[in-house]
């Protein structure tokens, strides 16, 4: 095992919880034990599986992912990315953040160096954490495959939750942050992708229209929104980032996007609504 993946679990107690008995999960060789015996291995990749037997795990294949890595690299979400960082500067959390729903871990990888607090990431497909902890070995986050309904973190344990285009639990979100902890939460907007909606629009049965106020709306129910923004960025992709993106997106994941003509887009809408809340 790579000492440097090793390292990432290093102070586990004081944030991760044995998602059998709810005890802090400390490194004991290349495992996580609790005090009562249950252990957990961490992978040669530098992740842990924490998520309970019977929780399905794989909403997304590996192939999906490695487009989503393709396409973030491409630059078109650059200016979302500065945005996250500038906000986190300016939250300046005094424990870990975690990104709730991380993906391949993008993001991640990038804010890790420039939030000064550690950071610790999730998500409920082994796949994407695979890619994310094999990555970079140095970039010390911890990733560990978790549900969100159950998140094994400690009681008041986290000073940030990230939500990036993900779902939310603000039940559990209010379990794992301290009092006055904060949320910050993107969805896309009406304009994001808007490309490909309209050429997949004869195939989308009436989903063409994309709104996303009642996830606004839900926010605001748990969380006194902080601040609100909207980032936008259309940029030019090439052939093979639009290919990636085309086949990562859910938003096309039912419409046979082999049917439709591509070659003449060559400009797409990356456009998103950041909000930062403190939960009520």
């Amino acid at each position: 095992m790579d000492t440097r993946k090793l390292a990432r679990f290093k102070g586990s107690e004081h944030l991760l919880a044995c998602p059998v008995c709810g005890e802090p999960l400390s490194l004991s060789g290349v495992s996580l034990v609790c005090v009562h015996g249950h252990r957990f291995d961490i992978a040669r990749q530098g992740y842990v599986n924490l998520l309970q037997s019977g929780v399905h795990s794989e909403v997304y294949d590996r192939a999906s992912f490695e487009n989503r890595r393709q396409v973030f690299e491409s630059g078109l979400y650059n200016p979302l990315t500065l945005a996250l960082e500038t906000i986190l500067l300016q939250v300046s959390p005094s424990l870990p953040v975690v990104d709730a729903g991380c993906g391949e871990g993008y993001f991640d990888r990038i804010l890790a160096s420039s939030i000064g607090v550690p950071l610790c990431a999730f998500d409920i497909s082994k796949d994407s954490i695979r890619l994310a902890a094999t990555e970079d070995a140095e970039d010390g986050i911890l990733w560990f495959v978790a549900d969100l309904a159950d998140i094994p973190l400690l009681d008041k344990s986290v000073s940030c939750v990230l939500d990036i285009f993900s779902p939310a639990n603000y039940a559990e979100f209010g379990r794992i942050l301290v009092s006055g902890g904060i949320v910050v939460k993107v969805v896309p907007t009406k304009n994001h992708l808007h490309e490909l909606r309209e050429r997949a629009s004869s195939d989308l049965r009436g989903r063409g229209e994309y709104s996303n106020t009642r996830v606004v709306d839900h926010f605001e129910k748990f969380c006194m929104l902080l601040d609100r923004q909207v980032v936008t960025n259309r940029a030019e992709v090439g052939e093979e980032a639009l290919r990636a993106l085309v086949h990562m997106t859910p938003l096309l994941f039912n419409v046979d996007v082999t049917k439709l003509m591509w070659d003449d887009l060559t400009k797409v809408t990356m456009e998103a609504e950041v909000l930062v809340g403190q939960l009520k």
